[in-house]
């Protein structure tokens, strides 16, 4: 404690000590959200904390017993809106009136319905001053999974594909080739060590027999999930034969063959079947059956097919093509097959688009829209930005 700030630029620079702190417990407040609290008096920090682990005391509470009577008259500044609910732990919006804080100053809103502007408008009635908006968008990055979680009951999916200049995935007719370098290589295996389980269709393991591991990166490595309607995948591919550490699940359809199910199983998949839609598997029974089984995190490295189906469906929350330095041509597989926007205004758009440059590659990365609306607690909004 005992830090001064800089009184320039004083609301973000407190607020990313914040979400410093918030990032200590990455990986650890599941299903819970990352938040990072400070009580600030006269441009001092005289208390912070973070939400260490699901069921412990919330960012907040630990910010407001570290400052202890130096909390009175003081500005608290947390990552996420202060809950006002019952739930493991009390509402914090009652522990910071009664510290008396004289105002809050707030990164995000909560996603959770139940919470989302409530906390500010209780802290309101209670007298207090709330502002909100500060570093918006880096304070709702810091939990987007958990967003989707609240939001729509699946896992967060990032999707990733390699491609040439001209967006093909793969020359015409022929076996999928590596088109990227090294650099994007390692790029890749770090997105599969930072998720829970990574998805591929079937003709990718038919044709390109991934080993879809962590290898070039230390890490665990992810589930492998394998959409195989027909159970047209060899047992004797690769995701089967490797001891990997992790389940290997294959989703097929409830017409699916037997003895084919025995097959990989003898191999050591699970099989799940699920009934079919338009002859497809549903994606939104198979991602409702991933969270399930603890899958937030999934990362799709599907083919033209399989990108196109989640594309459709909206359920991809960010992108990332890897951009080869060369031209495949008009009959090689495209990036994805859906049905796409018949107009470029109503085009799938990423938003918070990063470029950057990996050795000769180059990767074009962003979010994209999420379903439904912003809530939004009143007029009191400070701009981080």
């Amino acid at each position: 404690m005992g830090r001064f700030v800089n009184p320039l630029s004083c609301h973000e620079r407190l607020m990313r000590r914040a979400l410093a702190l918030a990032r200590r417990a990455r990986g650890r407040t599941w299903p819970n959200p990352m938040v990072g609290a400070l009580v600030v008096r006269g441009g001092r920090v005289v208390g912070e904390g973070y939400h260490r682990r699901a069921g412990l005391p919330h960012a907040e509470i630990e910010a407001l017993r570290r400052a202890g009577r130096a909390a009175r008259g003081a500005d608290l500044y947390c990552t996420l809106e202060p809950c006002h609910l019952h739930g493991r732990t009390g509402p914090c919006h009652r522990a910071i009136a009664a510290a008396g804080i004289r105002r809050v100053f707030v990164g995000a809103l909560d996603p959770n319905p139940r919470e989302c502007g409530r906390g500010i408008r209780a802290l309101r009635r209670l007298g207090i001053e709330v502002r909100y908006g500060i570093l918006e968008n880096e304070c709702q990055r810091l939990n987007e999974v958990f967003q989707i979680l609240i939001r729509e009951r699946r896992p967060w999916v990032v999707a990733k594909a390699a491609t040439s200049l001209d967006g093909r995935l793969a020359p015409a007719g022929g076996r999928a080739q590596r088109l990227t370098g090294d650099a994007c290589q390692r790029r890749v295996h770090r997105l599969r060590a930072a998720v829970d389980a990574v998805l591929v269709g079937a003709g990718t393991v038919r044709c390109d027999d991934p080993r879809l591991d962590v290898r070039r990166v230390r890490g665990r490595n992810p589930a492998v999930v394998v959409l195989d309607g027909r159970l047209s995948c060899s047992p004797r591919a690769r995701v089967f034969r490797l001891r990997r550490g992790s389940p290997v699940l294959v989703y097929t359809t409830r017409r699916a063959s037997v003895a084919r199910q025995r097959a990989l199983e003898r191999a050591g998949a699970e099989v799940i079947r699920l009934p079919a839609r338009a002859g497809r598997l549903p994606l939104s029974a198979v991602l409702a059956d991933l969270l399930s089984r603890g899958v937030y995190r999934l990362l799709v490295e599907g083919g033209a097919d399989v990108l196109g189906q989640f594309l459709s469906a909206q359920v991809v929350d960010r992108l990332e093509i890897h951009l080869a330095p060369l031209l495949l041509g008009d009959a090689a597989v495209p990036l994805a097959r859906f049905s796409g926007a018949r107009n470029v205004g109503r085009a799938l758009r990423l938003w918070r688009v990063e470029w950057r440059r990996l050795g000769e590659d180059g990767v074009c990365a962003g979010a994209l829209p999420a379903k439904g609306q912003a809530c939004s607690p009143g007029s009191s909004r400070t701009s981080g930005r």
